[in-house]
């Protein structure tokens, strides 16, 4: 019971924090006015708070009132500190150690605060799961845990490799940045397409491998590479485009390949032979 607690909880994070955290809510954490700071990451963990006591209730732990109130409140702890460490160092908005170093946090309350406040309990749960791991794990947790994997490889993955590209683009900047002024670079890139398309795109790339790996067919990767390039093809005589493209896309395919391979040995899906 203690193990599927620990999955609700971390699926209810990933979903609040990749898919229900729109533009409004960022603003509002990460503006120049403190009030607004407050603000952002009040409205954020009640988010995290309402989703969490409802994907509980649903499997009815709606009774761990105290447990989702706790991680609550440590979330609008982790993230209060996070906004102020940016406020102070803007160039660290998109830094990636900063992107894990805040979710690591987060991943760490959880199990911590279902096991009673004690890191060793939470280390030892931990330790269970792994040793067991898949055979010791129930059909139900299977499908959690394929949820998790699901969220992270497709809006995650998009959230990491779109930081990444921007902390590498404004590297050269970061004086300037920390020193209040704004920075405009400049990119033959320009998005005319559909808002956030290269964004949707990632995810439905990733989707395809996730299906492809998790069924037993890798060789679908193949098509996704090769519609993807197609797709670009105008654009690769752009020398930095390409750097970019190619980063992003290995970034891309390593997490869809791992993930499916996560699916994959949990032994849930039928594989296509």
């Amino acid at each position: 019971m203690r193990l599927r607690i620990i999955l609700l909880l971390i699926l209810s994070h990933f979903l609040c924090d990749f898919i229900l955290q729109n533009e409004k809510i960022l603003r509002l954490r990460f503006s120049e006015d403190m009030s607004n700071n407050l603000k952002g990451n009040a409205v954020h963990s009640l988010i995290h708070f309402f989703v969490m006591f409802l994907i509980m209730g649903l499997f009815g732990y709606s009774y761990y009132f105290k447990i989702i109130l706790y991680i609550a409140v440590f979330h609008f702890i982790i993230d209060e500190i996070k906004t102020l460490v940016i406020k102070f160092k803007k160039s660290l908005e998109n830094n990636i150690l900063l992107f894990l170093l805040d979710q690591l946090l987060h991943m760490i309350v959880i199990p911590v605060v279902v096991c009673d406040l004690s890191l060793n309990k939470a280390l030892d749960s931990i330790y269970e799961v792994i040793k067991l791991y898949p055979d010791g794990i129930n059909v139900v947790d299977r499908y959690i845990i394929i949820s998790i994997v699901f969220i992270l490889c497709t809006w995650g993955a998009g959230i990491f490799i779109m930081k990444y590209i921007k902390s590498r683009n404004l590297n050269g900047y970061a004086h300037l940045m920390d020193k209040g002024f704004i920075i405009v670079k400049k990119s033959s890139d320009v998005n005319s397409g559909a808002r956030n398309g290269g964004f949707i795109i990632g995810i439905l790339e990733r989707i395809f491998i996730l299906i492809g790996i998790s069924i037993g067919q890798p060789s679908m990767i193949g098509f996704v590479l090769t519609a993807k390039s197609i797709a670009r093809f105008k654009k690769l005589d752009d020398d930095s485009f390409v750097e970019y493209f190619i980063i992003g896309t290995f970034i891309s395919f390593i997490i869809a390949i791992i993930g499916g391979i996560i699916i994959n040995t949990l032994n849930v899906i039928p594989i296509i032979k």
